[in-house]
């Protein structure tokens, strides 16, 4: 792939001119399946299309959470693949993991024989987000909870907002929710580009460094995609924008004024840049959203809005990440024009998302099922939860999603076990690459355990291979009051259930 993805980028624009020329009137009535109709994000999407009219169904090699979701709701999900699938398709959405690990599959194949449209489900969502309000969250980190607090925060405000959400909203059920009012709020990703697709009024960054080494060549390649990606947002004159006009504000962006990487993408926007910029932070005096005297034992802090305490409030999710990502969501609905006092109660009442920092109990052991796959996630993961639970023993297992992920980051990642008393690596999930024997989790495990932190303790860092190996490790050694801090972007969490079945 390259640097620039100017090839990639001509793609996206001839997919999103594909879909309004296809669908010109709607949805309505038109066949739609989606390949890996079980990811969190095209089962979004998939369902929301179905609300619009389509006919859709999907299918998946393995049943998951959002495939059950699905056929809960009467979207058929069939499992394996098979062409007859998409035979009397309108139009065939994927995942770009799917796309790029299986360009042969029947369902991919056929529709290239006939002239049946293939996009990825992210062109789909950028569609079905025309003539709404959009407001788009993205960065490296947060950009998923941030969307479901924002979410929460516009509901609360009597906004009835449309969301879509990468994972699981715990007061949802669902990862989305649909709404009937004019915004319509989004997580957007920037693997592979996906967030082009995407033009929002009001735009929220997280968080900027460098990830994504399968696809960006370098700092500078993700950072320049974030600045394509802001370019692109809605930046219409309020006359120009018919029934919506009364309704939308002016083109925002609200970035993190404590990342580098943020401040750096708005200094590549340049002066020029029309919208207006509204910032939120902890350490940033300058910040117009700010978060005083946070307690981190309770993860709670004084809420200030340009200058104005707004009140108190206790998170329910720890962690200074959840601070930085309820200070965007805060930041985001004062531009939406949820009223400032109703920021507070939402705020504490938000019960979080499935596997971001999820606790589990099991009798005298606790896990804490998380999403952290990013060196600097790993860490600050792991140091909340030794702040969660002073003193108890934390057991941290990871699993890498791709090789070259690890490759890349085998350095960065090893640094971030320091916290930890016991670490547990998962063989690496491959996602949408092939083993080339370029890296092995074993290499992980011998630099953490060569670390400092882990001098003269044999034994606490080791390789624990599969989901069933690493369940049946963990049976072994789990002690009364350990803390299982289970790490990973892809399905690392099955081994909690099997860690677990020998106690319950």
């Amino acid at each position: 792939m390259s640097e620039t993805g100017g090839t990639e980028k001509t793609g996206m624009a001839e997919n999103e001119r594909s879909l309004a020329e296809l669908f010109p009137a709607g949805l309505r009535g038109k066949r739609i399946h989606a390949v890996g109709a079980g990811g969190s994000g095209i089962s979004a999407a998939l369902w929301l299309a179905r609300e619009r009219g389509a006919l859709v169904s999907g299918c998946d090699v393995a049943e998951t959470s959002m495939s059950r979701l699905l056929n809960s709701k009467g979207v058929a999900v069939s499992l394996g693949h098979d062409a007859a699938h998409v035979a009397e398709a309108d139009l065939v959405v994927v995942s770009p993991a799917v796309f790029y690990r299986r360009p042969d599959l029947p369902e991919l194949t056929l529709p290239r024989e006939r002239g049946i449209p293939v996009v990825k489900w992210q062109a789909l969502l950028g569609y079905l987000m025309q003539g709404s309000i959009g407001v788009s969250v993205a960065g490296v980190h947060g950009k998923g909870s941030t969307t479901a607090l924002l979410g929460s925060l516009a509901i609360a405000g009597g906004l009835d907002p449309t969301v879509e959400v990468g994972a699981n909203v715990i007061e949802w059920g669902s990862n989305i929710r649909l709404g009937h009012g004019p915004y319509f709020i989004n997580e957007a990703d920037e693997f592979d580009f996906n967030f082009l697709f995407y033009h929002p009024r009001v735009a929220v960054l997280t968080a900027v460094e460098y990830d994504h080494p399968e696809f960006f060549s370098s700092y500078e390649a993700i950072r320049d995609a974030f600045v394509t990606f802001l370019r692109g947002m809605d930046l219409r004159d309020q006359g120009e924008l018919g029934d919506i006009a009364s309704t939308a504000p002016a083109p925002t962006l609200i970035l993190n004024a404590d990342s580098p990487g943020c401040l750096d993408v708005r200094a590549q926007l340049g002066a020029a840049w029309p919208g207006r910029v509204r910032t939120f932070g902890i350490e940033s005096a300058a910040a117009d959203v700010r978060a005083e005297k946070h307690d981190t034992g309770s993860n709670s802090f004084t809420l200030v809005i340009d200058g104005e305490p707004i009140g108190r409030l206790k998170l329910a999710t720890p962690g200074i990440h959840y601070v930085y990502n309820a200070l965007a969501a805060a930041a985001a609905a004062d531009v939406l024009g949820v009223a400032r006092e109703a920021l507070v109660p939402a705020l504490t009442a938000f019960r979080g998302l499935r596997r971001r920092f999820e606790i589990i109990e099991d009798g005298n052991v606790t896990f804490v099922d998380d999403y952290a796959h990013h060196p600097h996630a790993v860490a600050l993961t792991i140091e909340t939860a030794r702040q969660r639970f002073p003193g108890r023993r934390i057991v941290a297992v990871f699993q890498v999603t791709l090789y070259t992920r690890l490759h890349r980051f085998l350095k960065q990642f090893s640094e971030a076990f320091d916290l930890a008393d016991e670490v547990a690596i998962v063989e690496i999930q491959p996602s949408r690459e092939v083993d080339t024997g370029l890296v092995h989790g074993s290499d992980l495990v011998r630099l953490i355990a060569a670390r400092p932190a882990f001098a003269g303790r044999a034994g606490a860092v080791y390789y624990s291979g599969t989901y069933e190996e690493t369940a049946a490790m963990l049976r072994d050694r789990r002690r009364d009051g350990d803390v299982v801090v289970v790490m990973g972007s892809g399905p690392v969490n099955q081994a909690i259930a099997g860690a677990r079945s020998s106690r319950q």
